[in-house]
């Protein structure tokens, strides 16, 4: 027997996300009460020029309290995240870095906190960038920063880059622009 959801009711609704009180029955027969965020899927990309920089964008974050150097990454439109996840990627890039990309594949994907959030984060390598800007969303105000990939990775590595999507997002792609495959 696993675990299981016996009850589900509605705490909260936000733009991307709602909050959920769940009573759920645990293997060994006890009931316990859980929070759950459901969360629309999103994407991260990773931008690489062809001159061997990587694109970041810095950002205010709310709940860092930060201004932080992240990969560009977004929700996906439509009900629900419905939007196709390589469209969704395509749109990201080109409104947060105003480059869109000739090769555009995914790398893999990963939960980003699901102990608590149904957020699932597709993860997306961009290459041959040309310039093709969208306009960005009103409540965004970013910077965009080009590292070439070995310093990427050093700020990676020692503990610089905080924001776990981009972390994990490098690790996806390390071996195909770090290791030259």
């Amino acid at each position: 027997m696993g675990t299981k959801i016996i009850g589900r009711e509605k705490k909260y609704g936000a733009h991307v996300f709602d909050v959920y009180a769940l009573k759920v029955e645990l293997p060994n027969g006890k009931v316990r009460s859980y929070d759950l965020v459901t969360h629309v899927p999103a994407v991260v990309i990773v931008p690489v020029t062809d001159d061997g920089r990587i694109l970041f964008v810095e950002q205010f974050r709310m709940g860092a309290g930060a201004t932080l150097l992240e990969l560009p990454a977004g929700v996906l439109n439509g009900d629900a995240g419905s939007e196709d996840a390589l469209e969704g990627a395509r749109r990201e890039c080109r409104e947060e870095t105003g480059y869109d990309a000739d090769s555009i594949e995914r790398i893999g994907g990963f939960y980003m906190t699901p102990g608590y959030c149904t957020e699932y984060i597709h993860v997306f390598l961009a290459r041959g960038l040309k310039k093709s800007p969208l306009p960005q969303d009103e409540d965004e105000f970013l910077k965009t920063i080009a590292l070439p990939i070995d310093e990427a990775y050093r700020r990676a590595e020692s503990g610089e880059m905080e924001d776990v999507k981009t972390i994990a997002a490098l690790m996806f792609a390390q071996r195909k622009i770090r290791d030259g495959k």
